[in-house]
């Protein structure tokens, strides 16, 4: 079937774009030949999202998220594909526990691909499967530190070991930078914590630290650093003064960049994450990363709950919240007051990611790419309500916020998904 997306906004001009199967056969100003019309005057047309930071859940977690709520979530915010993390019941450490994922992804609505999570022990099991190459496995994943009951890795050596595996298999290592034993040195401050205590109890210089000793590791080895939710102004320099090595790479997050501190009065431990909102010195940081190139990618870190589980107390409730839904949105805006501009929120949600992990014929609207796209119109507008959202994680720190620019469609592989108030 040939189907014809009409009179879109692509990269500034009113084009056609034709999609025959799973690929776009044609842009331009003609009007070619289809089977189906898409009329979608004034809409903007874009590569589809690709996140590489999702926490799906849907092995031994199904209650907080599965496959099919997941996906319908990441339609519904124009996303195309995800890349699921590996701190899973049972982690995603070796062979047998990647094909247990793989089992569950086929009920996916969106692409998606894996990282498998490095630890203390795992060396040989992640050496196996990198030495099959694997279609469907994106990156590593390093934690430093303990996040959602994930394993962490301590120790240079066995951090090189798994760098020098990035390097000649050409895989990012996505890296959680906080370090453990700098949050147990701090947390000890703090008998009776609370979430206003959180940015103190995993305080910056965890992070600081541990993003320094992943660039000096990334530059002795040749492996391939890729900092996840990069938080704070200080990291932000040490990786722009780093960048033109090619081997280093800097993903924020949206609530890094929009959210800081001063909303915890209001959303309490629905704004608890890790690392932690920071300041609004950080924000700017972020922005100027952004501004400076040093900023590579956004990932939404979608880490659903059940709501039940973060109205707990401090102690006891998860950090995290769902993030599919409201990333483009959120950037959408920022769009609309001027502070981002189109193509580098192409870039930074699509083409660049495309490019790091490797994703051929996606990321760019483009002849002989594969049709995943997402349409969008800039005038509508829009309220967060969290009880609406596709995903089982009914809550959110953006509860109430407005904006305007939002997803009207989201195409995967050619096969069209209408964004409405009704249910994927």
């Amino acid at each position: 079937m040939n189907i014809l997306l009409k009179d879109v906004i692509l990269s500034g001009k009113v084009q056609n774009v034709l999609i025959r199967d799973k690929e776009i056969v044609y842009t331009g100003e003609e009007m070619p030949d289809y089977d189906r019309v898409v009329e979608a005057k004034g809409l903007h047309l874009l590569p589809g999202v690709i996140d590489p930071h999702v926490h799906v859940r849907d092995l031994g977690q199904q209650e907080k998220e599965d496959w099919t709520s997941a996906s319908k979530a990441a339609i519904r915010g124009g996303i195309t594909t995800v890349f699921d993390m590996p701190n899973n019941k049972p982690p995603t450490i070796n062979l047998p526990n990647l094909e247990r994922k793989r089992e569950k992804a086929r009920k996916s609505l969106v692409n998606y691909r894996f990282n498998l999570a490095v630890t203390n022990y795992n060396y040989p099991e992640v050496k196996q499967i990198l030495e099959s190459q694997p279609h469907d496995v994106a990156a590593l994943k390093l934690f430093l530190a303990g996040s959602s009951a994930n394993e962490y890795v301590s120790g240079t050596d066995v951090i090189k070991r798994f760098f020098e595996l990035s390097r000649k298999h050409h895989i990012p290592v996505i890296c959680h930078t906080e370090v453990q034993a700098c949050i147990d040195h701090h947390v000890r401050k703090y008998p009776s914590p609370t979430v206003f205590d959180h940015d103190a109890i995993r305080h910056r210089i965890c992070s600081v630290e541990g993003t320094r000793m992943l660039i000096d590791i990334a530059k002795e080895t040749g492996g391939i650093f890729y900092a996840a939710h990069t938080s704070t102004a200080e990291e932000i320099q040490m990786i722009g003064e780093n960048k033109d090595r090619g081997n280093i790479y800097c993903e924020i997050t949206p609530h890094h960049l929009l959210l800081n501190e001063e909303i915890l009065p209001t959303a309490g431990n629905f704004a608890k994450v890790n690392p932690p909102i920071r300041t609004r010195a950080d924000n700017e940081a972020l922005w100027e990363g952004i501004r400076k190139g040093v900023v590579d990618t956004f990932g939404t870190d979608h880490a659903p709950h059940r709501k039940a589980e973060k109205l707990q107390d401090y102690r006891n409730a998860p950090s995290g919240f769902p993030g599919l839904e409201t990333m483009l949105r959120l950037l959408l805006n920022e769009v609309n007051k001027g502070r981002l501009d189109m193509d580098t929120l192409v870039r930074l949600t699509s083409t660049k990611a495309a490019s790091i992990f490797g994703l051929e014929k996606r990321g760019q609207v483009k002849e002989g790419y594969i049709a995943d796209l997402t349409l969008v119109d800039m005038n509508k507008e829009w309220k967060i309500e969290a009880d609406r959202f596709r995903t089982k994680a009914k809550y959110s720190p953006y509860e109430g916020m407005t904006g305007k620019g939002d997803v009207v469609m989201t195409i995967v592989g050619g096969k069209i998904y209408e964004v409405k108030e009704v249910d994927i």
